[in-house]
């Protein structure tokens, strides 16, 4: 429908438009209104309109359906109404109107007298009120799980919430906190006296169930003229936040005690001291009487024997223990022996189970708790690495005291193991014998039959060295064809008798020398340890030395022994 602008009325054409007419003429009701206004004549053409009525223009030009039909209502002679009708404005804004139309001759085909009245104010006013009520009311769920408010006796008059701590409202109204507190003085934290200018109290209650769970109760008292008549306030569920804080205070206990290990072990250089520092760091730290950690025989620990206790004490219980880690997916076992309880963790390397770690305590401490295996699991996988630079360690060791060629003890390795044994011997008061060894005749070999054929003499030396030693001595290469033997709680004629046995055996080797003049054999020097204080290893290797001196500048093939 487009609007057509009327052209003006004569004034002396006193008809009932004409008067509606009147009305916007200079000095009118509506000439100065400042809601809209407009006169409709019989062919819906615009007779008059005030300053206002552009948005009613504009609505002339697009008709809703119940503007249309409200406006056809009022052509017929009744007034029509239509509520919160939402027209265009001025620099594109949207504005509501409540709108008349009202008949102006009050008969069939009249015209229509539009009246607006802006309420775009009121209903922004309202929407802002009602906005603000379900902001406050979205702060106050967000803030606290359920509201509360009691009264001058300390009753509940008052809960909000669907649920308050597992209750419907109407199971706690007329009921005391004191009721639902664990503590005795728990439920106080309601109380008007209780209350006021702080951050708020954390109680712990009783729910629904018997369930123990943890309120941050706020709020403030309620007076008039002086006496208390009650209190209101907030309550929030922070169970959940209670158990994230002692499990993030159980995270930094955790993680204080995997510090103080990994800088104890930092500070070990050796493998083996390192790995009692790491055991005796795990007995402190869960309260452990006794421990132990072991090494796996074989090398991927599928048989579960172990070879070398490498630190604490081991029990009798500890291969069942660990026959039980061996079979649990974690490869974490735990076990009773009456008295103790026992922990055993095994020990990972790149998937190998190269050793493991046994704990025992008193049964009397309770069962192992969650920090506990958090900490020995760690300990465990610091111990691996450990065990195998042990291995590593060890390996370089006997590297490094050890002759390529034949196998024995190298000069380094032989004069460390002698240290210690005369040193035994000494603080025993045993004897025993340094023999040193000389192949007699040995250049010709590798002058007629080359080195490879000299090689083999010393690998075969060695051979009758270690076939004549009793297993507990000590035998090494002095380098080139010199080879020493330490025999332990020997006297002289013991001796004597192991020099003649190792001549005899001396014989075995003219195989490496066909079609030689000088035969292959050996010139032994013996020194005897003496049973008193003042002898020395250096005293002893001299005469051993002295003792060489002499065989070989009086005759090769025989055995000196110098007292």
């Amino acid at each position: 429908m487009m609007a057509k602008i009327a052209p003006p009325m004569p004034t002396d054409q006193a008809t009932p438009l004409a008067a509606a007419a009147s009305l916007f003429a200079p000095g009118g009701p509506f000439a100065t209104d400042r809601n809209p206004a407009l006169l409709l004549g019989v062919v819906d053409e615009v007779v008059a309109a005030n300053d206002a009525a552009g948005p009613l223009i504009n609505l002339l030009g697009a008709p809703p359906q119940e503007f249309t039909a409200a406006l056809q209502a009022a052509r017929a002679g009744t007034s029509a109404r239509l509520a919160a009708l939402e027209l265009p404005g001025g620099d594109g804004k949207t504005l509501s109107f409540d709108l008349s139309l009202l008949p102006c001759a009050g008969t069939m085909g009249g015209g229509v007298l539009l009246l607006a009245r802006d309420i775009s104010l009121e209903r922004a006013l309202r929407g802002a009120l009602i906005d603000s009520r379900q902001r406050f009311k979205d702060l106050i769920e967000a803030a606290a799980d359920f509201t509360w408010e009691v009264d001058a006796d300390g009753a509940f008059a008052f809960v909000s919430g669907p649920l308050a701590m597992g209750y419907a409202p109407s199971e706690l109204i007329g009921r005391k906190p004191q009721e639902f507190a664990l503590a005795e003085d728990a439920g106080d934290a309601f109380a008007p006296t209780a209350l006021g200018a702080h951050g708020g109290t954390e109680i712990w209650m009783r729910a629904e169930g018997d369930r123990p769970i943890c309120l941050l109760v706020q709020g403030q008292p309620l007076a008039q003229d002086g006496p208390f008549r009650g209190a209101r306030g907030l309550a929030r569920d922070i169970t959940a936040q209670k158990a994230r804080e002692t499990e993030l205070a159980e995270a930094r206990h955790r993680e204080r005690l995997v510090v103080h290990l990994l800088r104890s072990l930092r500070r070990t250089i050796e493998p083996s001291a390192a790995i009692a520092t790491a055991l005796n760091t795990a007995i402190q730290a869960v309260g452990a009487e006794i421990g132990s950690v072991g090494r796996f025989a074989a090398g991927d620990g599928s048989s579960g024997d172990i070879l070398e206790n490498l630190g604490g004490h081991a029990t009798p219980a500890d291969p069942i223990l660990i026959q039980a880690a061996m079979h649990a997916p974690e490869g974490v076992a735990i076990s009773q022996d009456g008295q103790r309880i026992g922990l055993a963790f095994l020990c990972r390397h790149e998937g190998r189970k190269v050793g493991a770690l046994l704990l025992w305590r008193d049964i009397a401490r309770g069962d192992w708790l969650a920090d506990d295996l958090f900490l020995l699991g760690e300990l465990a996988e610091q111990l691996a690495v450990l065990i195998e630079q042990l291995k590593g360690h060890e390996q370089l060791q006997h590297l490094s005291t050890t002759d390529a060629l034949t196998g024995l003890l190298n000069r380094r390795g032989f004069e460390g193991t002698l240290a210690r044994s005369v040193e035994r011997a000494r603080h025993e008061r045993r004897g025993g014998a340094l023999i040193y060894v000389d192949l007699d005749n040995f250049k010709q070999i590798n002058d007629r039959f080359g080195h490879a054929q000299g090689d083999a003499v010393l690998v075969a030396t060695a051979e009758i060295l270690r076939t004549q030693m009793r297993v507990r001595d000590p035998v090494g290469r002095l380098g080139g064809d010199e080879f020493v033997a330490w025999l332990e709680e020997v006297d002289r004629a013991e001796a004597v008798a192991k020099a003649e046995a190792l001549q005899a055996a001396a014989k075995d080797l003219a195989r490496f020398a066909p079609g030689c003049e000088k035969p292959l054999g050996f010139s032994i020097g013996i020194a005897m340890l003496r049973h008193d204080d003042s002898d020395s290893l250096d005293a002893l290797m001299a005469r051993a030395d002295e003792a060489m001196y002499r065989i070989k500048h009086g005759g090769k093939g025989s055995y000196v022994v110098v007292d």
